[in-house]
């Protein structure tokens, strides 16, 4: 289900979901989130509430709570590897919009052997140097 509460189902002048666009940052495992404002159903947006969890484990991460105006939320340290599942809900006076929703999967776990090898190489340019 959705992991949102709604306290009047029937309410009008609720935002529209906002848009999403995921851009998997260069670590690999953090999602830069971007939202689109659409139609704020006639009342100004008061804050964002973005939930997120991988898709295989049941429980939601925290609710983040963003104000009027961000555009975006960084998700950090995530699973390597592992589908996710994001959604983006607008508040206004009115209520919450329904859900942008967003899937991704993280990158796989980079394995350390190219950092070593560029050590190693910078130790013997220098030797070769002197």
């Amino acid at each position: 289900g959705i992991p949102f509460h709604y306290s009047n189902v029937d309410s009008e002048g609720e935002p529209s979901p906002p848009k999403l666009e995921g851009k998997l940052q260069t670590m690999g495992n953090a999602l830069k989130v971007n939202w689109i404002k659409q139609d704020d159903g006639g009342s100004p947006i008061k804050h964002y509430l973005i939930r997120y969890r991988a898709k295989h484990v049941p429980d939601w991460k925290p609710e983040i709570r963003l104000p009027n105006g961000s555009e975006y939320v960084v998700l950090n340290s995530l699973d390597w590897n592992t589908e996710y599942e994001v959604y983006v809900v607008a508040e206004n006076q009115q209520g919450k919009s329904q859900p942008g929703t967003l899937f991704f999967r993280t990158a796989a776990e980079p394995t350390a052997i190219p950092a070593t090898l560029g050590s190693s190489c910078v130790t013997y340019t220098l030797a070769s140097l002197m």
